[in-house]
């Protein structure tokens, strides 16, 4: 399993607790952690192999700054892609994640999507996004599956 190569992508803060909760899994595989650059998540770079996305924009500047960082995004996901080459992506959201789960869908990557524990009874905007291409769609909540028709439900990730 060695050689198979997955990206774990997320947003940073309970996106990439989730994700760092299945390192038993992951740490099997030759993989790579993709989320945003913050003072949190800097430090992970000791124990993790991870490179890091610009972080999506808050307050006041959010919509303003929101097509740049997608943009900015997109060209590093791009990158990273292409170095990394992975057989699946697995992914929390949220909309930081979106570029490179398109970007990687047509490049034949394989989406797996694990829509957040916070989602009990509502949708996501970077789950609406990714749904359709996904190959997997998890749901932790069974009532989350009246707006994700063809979702697996498997239980919490804690």
């Amino acid at each position: 399993m060695e050689n198979k190569k997955i990206i774990l992508l997320s947003s940073d803060g309970g996106h990439l607790a989730q994700i760092l909760e299945l390192n038993e899994m992951f740490l099997k595989y030759n993989y790579l952690i993709v989320t945003e650059e913050s003072p949190a998540t800097l430090p992970l770079r000791e124990k993790y192999n991870i490179k890091f996305l610009k972080a999506r924009a808050k307050g006041k500047k959010r919509n303003l700054a929101f097509i740049f960082v997608l943009f900015f995004n997109a060209f590093i996901s791009l990158k990273i892609l292409i170095q990394h080459f992975p057989k699946a992506i697995i992914t929390t959201g949220s909309s930081t994640t979106v570029p490179m789960c398109l970007l990687g869908k047509l490049g034949g990557t394989k989406i797996i999507y694990i829509l957040s524990y916070a989602r009990v009874n509502s949708r996501a905007f970077s789950a609406d996004i990714l749904y359709p291409i996904a190959d997997k769609f998890i749901i932790q909540w069974p009532g989350v599956k009246k707006f994700y028709k063809k979702a697996v439900y498997l239980g919490g990730i804690y």
